[in-house]
């Protein structure tokens, strides 16, 4: 069975429109839920109705097709950076350094959650409204909001291409830098 975006699209649009007549119908139990708000019942409906789907399908065909590059509109300015092996062992050390030897050992040693690509650097991107970064860069001042956003899936599927929308909206909304690997 094919895994593309016309066959998602065709098995999560009944849902699509089911969610939305059955909130509608509903709303008044909804009230005090977090699904009070239909683009959020149609967007856990949806994600739901996906995991469904690609239960039926292989690993390779999930990270095939959450592996599509989503690309950026004018609006939005992307600066690709790398971190060095040099800058993510001294990020470690003062992570443990922090932790403690409690606190590795409760977390399950200090070797299994570091990057683990020996002499590879880490491909990162700063994802921000383009208008924001004018605008610092007339005034000359800092961003005053970062953030670090990693996504799920770790990094056995899904990539920032896939979540790069979800990303620009946090950008825009927060009117913040997103560091995003």
């Amino acid at each position: 069975m094919v895994f593309n975006t016309i066959s998602v699209s065709t098995a999560v649009t009944p849902t699509v429109i089911e969610t939305y007549f059955s909130h509608y119908l509903n709303r008044k139990p909804l009230r005090q839920k977090p699904t009070a708000h239909v683009s959020y019942h149609e967007g856990l409906e949806l994600i739901r109705r996906f995991l469904k789907y690609a239960s039926y399908h292989t690993v390779e065909d999930i990270q095939a097709f959450t592996s599509q590059s989503v690309p950026n509109p004018r609006w939005v300015r992307v600066e690709k950076v790398t971190i060095s092996q040099k800058t993510i062992d001294d990020a470690a050390n003062r992570l443990i350094t922090q932790l403690g030897h409690r606190g590795v050992d409760k977390i399950g040693g200090s070797n299994w959650w570091q990057w683990r690509r020996d002499g590879g650097s880490l491909e990162a991107e700063w994802i921000e409204m383009r208008a924001d970064h004018e605008k610092r860069k007339q005034t000359k001042e800092n961003c005053k909001r970062i953030m670090l956003y990693v996504h799920g899936g770790a990094y056995f599927f899904g990539s920032v291409d896939e979540h790069r929308y979800q990303i620009q909206r946090h950008a825009r909304k927060l009117g913040a830098r997103v560091l995003a690997r």
